[in-house]
C-alpha cells in the first residue's frame, strides 16, 4: 500500500474520466508542443505589427515573456519575415530575439520566475544596444528615434505583462484597479496595435477584436466600461496607422450608447452597438476606410452576440473588476476584519512579552533566607549570632530534612519557622503557576479569536463579485410571488459559482421546491433547495448553484466487546451545496466518558464550521475547550474531512486520528498522521493534507478499532462493483472489520464517501 503524509499525492493519480486540463498536465509532451505552437503563432502575428508605419518590437516582447519557448517565437518571426520579405527591416528584432534565445539556453534561470524588472531591463538593454549598432550605419534620424521609442514601449509592455502574469500565477484574482489597471491597459493597446496591422480580406483583426471587447466591457461596467475601452481602442489603432484612426474614434460613443441596452440581453447590446456605430460612421462621410470599418463593426458585434457567456466568464476568471458599491462594501468589511485580527495578534505578542518579563523578574527567595528573615529579623542578638557562627548553623539546618538543635535563644521556634516558610514558598509557586496558565490560556484564546476573524475575512473575500442585475431579477421574482420587504443579493464566488441570499420579512411557509424552480427560471441558473434561517421577524434563504461533483455518504458503527456505549462520534455536515464536512472523533478511554468527549468535540466542530470557521481554527478552539474541563485528563482524536464539490478537492485534518484511505481504480492510498489528540498539549498542531478528486473515488475515515487489513478489501469491492453505494460499501467493509477484530474488538466506526462527477450546468 502506498502511504501519504501531509502531501497531496492522490492528485497525481490518473483518473478514468479526467478533465481536459488534468489530461494536459499528465501529458507534458503534448502540453509543451501546444505551447510551442501558440508562442510561434504569437511571434508570427507580432512580426506583422506596425507602429506609425514602422515594424514594432512586440515580437521581441513575446520572446522575452515566453521563457523557454523563445525559440518558437524566433521561428514564427522568421517565417513571418520570409512571407513579408522584411528581414532587413526587422534585423534589430531578429537579433534581439536571438539574444533572448541564447540567454534562455545558457542561463536557464533567466526567465524562470518571470521577474518583471529583470525581463524588462534586459529587453530594453538588448533593444537599445542593437538599435544603436544598426543606426550607426543609417543617417535617417527619424528611423533612429522611432526604433528607440519602440524599444522603450517594448520594455514597458514586457514589464506590464510579466507583472500581471506573476499576480495571476499566485492563485489570487488580479484586481483591475490602480497600477494593475494601467498595466492591463498597456497590454490591451499593444495587442490591438499589433492586430491592427493584420488584414484578412476586408476585415482588420485589431478593429474586429475592439468591436468585441467594447460591448463586452459595456455589459460588464456599463457606460464607463464602453467609453474607456473605446478610447483605448482608438489610441491603439492610432499608434498603428493614423489613417485607420479617423473612423475608429467613433467606437467610444458607440460603447456609451450600447451600455444603455445591456439590460435587454446580449443580442440587444450587440444590435445597439452595431446600429450606433454605423450611424456615427455615416455622419463622418465616405472615405477609403468607411466600408472596411463597417465590416469590422458588423463582424465584431456578431461575434460578441454569438460568444457563450461561459467563455467570457472563463476568460475573465483571473480578473476581479472593482467598482460596484456592493463589491467595495464586501472588501471593506473583509479588510476591517483582517485589521482587527492583526490588532489582536499584536496584543497577543505584547502579552507574551510582558509575561516573559514578569517571569524573569519574579523573586525566587531561597528557603534559608526566608527562615532567617522569619526567625532572626528584628532580633537584638542577630549581630552576635553572625559573629559566633550561630546564624550560619541555622541556615545550614534549613537545608537538612531534620533541623538540628542550634545554640540560639529561639531554637525552639526553628521547626515551626521552617514549616511556615516552606508552605509560603509552595503557595507562591502555585500562584505563579496559576497566573502563568491563565496568561497562556489568554494568549491561546486571543490566538483563536484572531483566527476566527481571519476566517470570516476570508469568507467575505470569497464573494468575488455581486451581480446587481441578477440581484434585481431575484428581488422582482420574490415580490411577484407576494413576499414583502424583499432584499436580494446574487454573487459569484472564487469558483465562478453563483449564490443567492434572499431576506424576507416574517416566516417562510411556501413550498421550497416550486419557489426554487421559479428562481432558476428567473436567473437562468440551476440552484439547490435553499437553506432556511428564521428569526422572529426575518427569514434568510440561501440558494447555491448545483456543483459539478456529488457525494454519497455511508456509515457503519459497532460497539466494542467490553463496552455498552460507543466512544466514537460521527457526523456529516452540509454547510452549502458545494461544501460537505465529515467529522469523526474517538474519545480516549471507554464508555460514557469517552462518548461525552467525542460527542462534545463533534458537536462543537459542527457549530463552528457552520458559522464559517475553518477546520484549523475549529481544532484549535476544541483543543482549548478540552484543556479547561474539570477533569484532569480529557482528550479526543479529531478526524475532519472537507469536500469542495465545485473544485473537486478533499481536505483532511487529523489530530491524533487513525489513517484515512483513498480508493481509486482498485488501489488504496493511505493518508496517515503523526499529530497528537486534542486536549493534551497547549499547542497541538494538526496534520493537514489535500487531494484532487475524480469520478468514482472512494474516501474512508475510520476509528482505530478498524484494522487496516480488513479495510484493504474496500478498494477491490468498489472496483469489482462500480455501482455499489456508499452505505452498502460501509456495511460490507465494517462487517469485515468486526469479524477480523474478534472478541477483543474496540469500538468501530466507518465513514465512506463516494464521489461522482456530472457535467456542470453553464449559467447564461
Amino acid at each position: 500500500m502506498n502511504k501519504l503524509k501531509n502531501k497531496p499525492k492522490p492528485q497525481l493519480k490518473k483518473s478514468p474520466h479526467p478533465p481536459h486540463r488534468e489530461a494536459m498536465l499528465q501529458n507534458p509532451t503534448a502540453d509543451y508542443a501546444l505551447k510551442s505552437v501558440m508562442w510561434a503563432f504569437a511571434g508570427f502575428i507580432a512580426a506583422f505589427g506596425k507602429m506609425v508605419g514602422f515594424p514594432s518590437f512586440m515580437n521581441v516582447a513575446c520572446a522575452a515573456l515566453s521563457g523557454r519557448f523563445s525559440a518558437a517565437v524566433l521561428i514564427g518571426t522568421a517565417v513571418s519575415c520570409a512571407i513579408q520579405g522584411s528581414f532587413a527591416e526587422q534585423a534589430v528584432q531578429l537579433g534581439a530575439i536571438l539574444v533572448t534565445v541564447a540567454l534562455n539556453i545558457f542561463i536557464p534561470d533567466y526567465s524562470h520566475d518571470g521577474d518583471p524588472v529583470r525581463l524588462s531591463l534586459c529587453t530594453a538593454a538588448v533593444n537599445f544596444l542593437l538599435s544603436c549598432i544598426v543606426c550607426a550605419f543609417s543617417a535617417d534620424s527619424f528611423l533612429v528615434s522611432m526604433r528607440m521609442l519602440s524599444s522603450a514601449i517594448c520594455a514597458c509592455v514586457v514589464y506590464a505583462a510579466a507583472f500581471v502574469s506573476q499576480r495571476s500565477k499566485s492563485g489570487e484574482p488580479v484586481r483591475v484597479s490602480g497600477l494593475t489597471a494601467v498595466y492591463l491597459a498597456m497590454i490591451y493597446i499593444a495587442i490591438i496595435t499589433t492586430l491592427s496591422s493584420c488584414q484578412i480580406g476586408i476585415f482588420n483583426l485589431g478593429r474586429v477584436l475592439a468591436c468585441i471587447v467594447i460591448p463586452a466591457a459595456a455589459k460588464k461596467r456599463r457606460s464607463a466600461g464602453g467609453a474607456v475601452m473605446g478610447a483605448l481602442s482608438t489610441i491603439a489603432v492610432t499608434m498603428c496607422s493614423s489613417s485607420l484612426a479617423i473612423n475608429t474614434m467613433l467606437l467610444a460613443a458607440a460603447g456609451l450608447v450600447c451600455s444603455a441596452f445591456v439590460d435587454f440581453g446580449r443580442a440587444a447590446a450587440a444590435i445597439a452597438f452595431m446600429v450606433s456605430a454605423a450611424a456615427a460612421l455615416a455622419t463622418t462621410g465616405l472615405n477609403n476606410d468607411t466600408f472596411d470599418m463597417l465590416s469590422d463593426i458588423i463582424a465584431g458585434a456578431v461575434i460578441f452576440a454569438a460568444l457563450p457567456s461561459s467563455l467570457l466568464s472563463r476568460a475573465l476568471s483571473r480578473f476581479l473588476i472593482i467598482g460596484s458599491a456592493a463589491d467595495n462594501a464586501g472588501q471593506t468589511a473583509s479588510s476591517r476584519l483582517t485589521f482587527a485580527a492583526m490588532t489582536i495578534s499584536d496584543i497577543r505578542k505584547k502579552l507574551t512579552l510582558v509575561s516573559n518579563t514578569v517571569e524573569a523578574r519574579a523573586e525566587n527567595i531561597p528557603l534559608n533566607i526566608r527562615v532567617m528573615n522569619e526567625l532572626c529579623l528584628g532580633c537584638r542578638l542577630y549581630d552576635d549570632c553572625r559573629k559566633n557562627g550561630c546564624a550560619r548553623a541555622i541556615e545550614k539546618s534549613c537545608l537538612d530534612d531534620e533541623p538540628k538543635t542550634v545554640g540560639c535563644i529561639r531554637s525552639n521556634e526553628l521547626k515551626s519557622a521552617i514549616t511556615l516558610c516552606k508552605q509560603r514558598q509552595l503557595d507562591e509557586r502555585a500562584e505563579a503557576m496559576r497566573l502563568k496558565e491563565m496568561r497562556e490560556l489568554l494568549r491561546e484564546q486571543l490566538g483563536s479569536m484572531s483566527d476566527v476573524l481571519n476566517d470570516l475575512s476570508y469568507k467575505l473575500s470569497r464573494k468575488r463579485e455581486v451581480d446587481s442585475k441578477l440581484s434585481l431579477s431575484a428581488k422582482g421574482y420574490f415580490e411577484r410571488e407576494g413576499f414583502c420587504g424583499v432584499r436580494a443579493c446574487v454573487y459569484t464566488d472564487e469558483n465562478l459559482s453563483r449564490h443567492a441570499e434572499i431576506y424576507l420579512n416574517g416566516s417562510f411557509e411556501v413550498e421550497a421546491l416550486s419557489l426554487t424552480a421559479g428562481l432558476c427560471r428567473a436567473l437562468e441558473c440551476d440552484f439547490e433547495l435553499p437553506g432556511v434561517t428564521s428569526t422572529s421577524s426575518v427569514t434568510k434563504l440561501e440558494f447555491d448553484e448545483i456543483p459539478p461533483f456529488s457525494s454519497d455518504f455511508g456509515s457503519y458503527s459497532a460497539l466494542g466487546a467490553a463496552t455498552s456505549c460507543s466512544g466514537d462520534a460521527l457526523e456529516e455536515v452540509g454547510c452549502s451545496a458545494g461544501e460537505r464536512f465529515i467529522l469523526l472523533s474517538d474519545g480516549m478511554g471507554t464508555g460514557k466518558r469517552a462518548r461525552l468527549d467525542s460527542a462534545m468535540a463533534v458537536n462543537l466542530a459542527e457549530h463552528l464550521l457552520r458559522s464559517g470557521i475553518s477546520m484549523t481554527t475549529a481544532q484549535r478552539i476544541i483543543n482549548s475547550v478540552m484543556r479547561v474541563k474539570d477533569w484532569e485528563e480529557s482528550f479526543a482524536t479529531l478526524d475532519f474531512m472537507r469536500l469542495d464539490l465545485f473544485s473537486g478537492r478533499a481536505e483532511f485534518l487529523k489530530s491524533g486520528a487513525a489513517p484515512a484511505y483513498l480508493c481509486r481504480d482498485g488501489s488504496m492510498i493511505k493518508i496517515d498522521s503523526s499529530s497528537y489528540p486534542a486536549g493534551i498539549l497547549t499547542s497541538c498542531d494538526p496534520d493537514i493534507c489535500s487531494c484532487k478528486l475524480f469520478d468514482g473515488d472512494i474516501l474512508i475515515l475510520a476509528s482505530d478499532g478498524a484494522h487496516e487489513e480488513a479495510l484493504e478489501c474496500a478498494a477491490q469491492l468498489s472496483y469489482d462493483d462500480p455501482d455499489i453505494t456508499a452505505q452498502q460499501l460501509a456495511f460490507r467493509v465494517g462487517s469485515r472489520c468486526k469479524a477480523v477484530a474478534g472478541e477483543k474488538s474496540d469500538d468501530i466506526t466507518l465513514a465512506v464517501v463516494k464521489i461522482s462527477y456530472k457535467k456542470k450546468h453553464v449559467c447564461v
